[in-house]
């Protein structure tokens, strides 16, 4: 059983970790497609606009403007580094322009997201007549400059394309190398709100495997924990109702036997036993039948009466019926306000605390009665100092049946019955009952019902 449970809850937990992958491969996929898609669709949109001619003549400005420059160079009238400087100002002097034009070109477009543009220098190499290249410029190794558009991260960029402007029409042969690079502003932003749908959709599906695998096991527990107390059940009922047994057969035995005949003590002894293991035998039938009542299905024939009386006269019964050993205090307010009740099912309660409490190790307890002002109830609390509830144990042990397998508990007999009983008799009474605890530091048991 053990295994096989095991086995469904790591079965569970792989079928939902593979849920969650195929989940995050499908939404990756979805959004990198979406992204190609819209990628596509501004890069059309940036070439068409890009390959106008009112842009197209813009751009001639500043490469007629850099030949020019490139002839006073070829003279000795510029330096390479003053070359790159008339560059930068006459980009930045028709930059503004350019900018005007392609933003309205894009407009025209319908391009629904605000797409940046920009053009950067990649290199320029100059090779004189005598075929010696001298690379002027490196985007790598200097300072990047933007002949076109907007300024942002190289990170956020895409890439559109690579272009080289070549002219040997001068001695010195020309090779100008840029690139063209895009950026969708709040791109992860949009792609939320395009994904959102999927995103909710997915998360809610998400949420209900979880619920229904959390369901699942949480059900599987509670099956294997109630197998696990039905058989504990039957092992200590077994066992319960084997001593009475033995004991009548003997004593039928003794009746039956010679010495018994004209023996009248020993036939009256053998009497008593047997009324006594049939009484036994009886109780124990109850127990279980009784046991069956949910607190709905409690017939109480409630009364009023002196609380403080109740508990005086019924720890008075009681200790008659216990060990000298065992000392019982008590602790009662005599105030005397009356409380509505059924005194036969209130006393089984009680008394099935008290016994509880003996049963398990208590020679020494507290039977205290009062009343809480703060949520206007009867308390009834019974203190003992015996071997104590683990707290990881105490929500289980008003369940029908169920008895603390813990090997220093293992030899305490029963049933599992008396506190689930009991609860149900409080329940009936639109009361509570409480368990504060500690292992070996005994128990207080407390019984709360309201006020009427």
């Amino acid at each position: 059983m053990q295994l096989k449970f095991k086995g469904l809850v790591a079965i569970s937990i792989f079928t939902l970790i593979a849920l969650i992958s195929i989940q995050g491969y499908l939404i990756y996929n979805t959004y990198e497609l979406k992204k190609k898609t819209y990628t596509i669709d501004a890069r059309n949109a940036i070439a068409k606009v890009y390959l106008t001619k009112e842009l197209d003549s813009v751009m001639w400005l500043y490469r007629t403007d850099f030949l020019e420059n490139l002839n006073a160079y070829e003279n000795g009238n510029f330096t390479e580094k003053a070359l790159l400087t008339a560059l930068r100002n006459k980009t930045s002097e028709i930059n503004p322009g350019f900018l005007q034009l392609f933003n309205d070109g894009l407009a025209k477009e319908e391009e629904k997201y605000n797409v940046k543009f920009k053009k950067i220098l990649t290199s320029v190499e100059l090779t004189d007549s005598l075929g010696v290249t001298n690379e002027v410029y490196n985007t790598e190794t200097n300072d990047t400059i933007i002949l076109l558009g907007e300024n942002f991260s190289q990170k956020e960029a895409l890439l559109i394309n690579n272009s080289t402007w070549q002219d040997d029409q001068s001695p010195i042969k020309l090779n100008f190398k840029s690139s063209i690079y895009m950026n969708i502003t709040d791109w992860d932003a949009i792609m939320l709100k395009e994904l959102s749908g999927l995103l909710i959709l997915s998360s809610l599906l998400f949420l209900f495997v979880v619920s229904l695998l959390y369901y699942s096991i949480q059900n599987l527990m509670k099956q294997k924990r109630l197998a696990e107390i039905k058989t504990d059940f039957i092992n200590n009922i077994t066992h319960e109702l084997k001593t009475p047994l033995s004991t009548l057969s003997l004593a039928t035995k003794t009746l039956t036997s010679e010495h018994a005949n004209g023996n009248k003590e020993i036939a009256d002894n053998a009497v008593q036993i047997i009324e006594r293991q049939n009484t036994r035998l009886q109780k124990l039938i109850d127990q279980v039948l009784q046991s069956s009542l949910g607190y709905q299905e409690i017939q109480l024939s409630k009364e009023t009466f002196n609380s403080s009386i109740f508990m005086n006269e019924l720890l008075d019964d009681y200790i008659l019926s216990i060990s000298s050993e065992i000392k019982l205090q008590r602790n009662i307010d005599s105030t005397g306000i009356p409380i509505e009740a059924d005194k036969f099912y209130l006393s089984t309660a009680i008394i099935n605390l008290l016994n509880n409490a003996i049963k398990y190790g208590g020679n020494e307890l507290t039977a205290s009665y009062g009343i809480d002002k703060m949520d206007s109830t009867h308390y009834i609390s019974i203190k003992d100092n015996g071997i104590g509830i683990s707290p990881k144990y105490q929500r289980f042990i008003f369940e029908k049946f169920y008895r603390i397998s813990e090997k220093d508990t293992h030899n305490y007999k029963g049933l599992g019955l008396g506190l689930y009983y009991t609860k149900q008799i409080i329940k009936a009474h639109g009361g509570s009952i409480l368990v504060e605890s500690e292992g070996n530091k005994g128990s207080v048991f407390t019984i709360k019902i309201p006020i009427i």
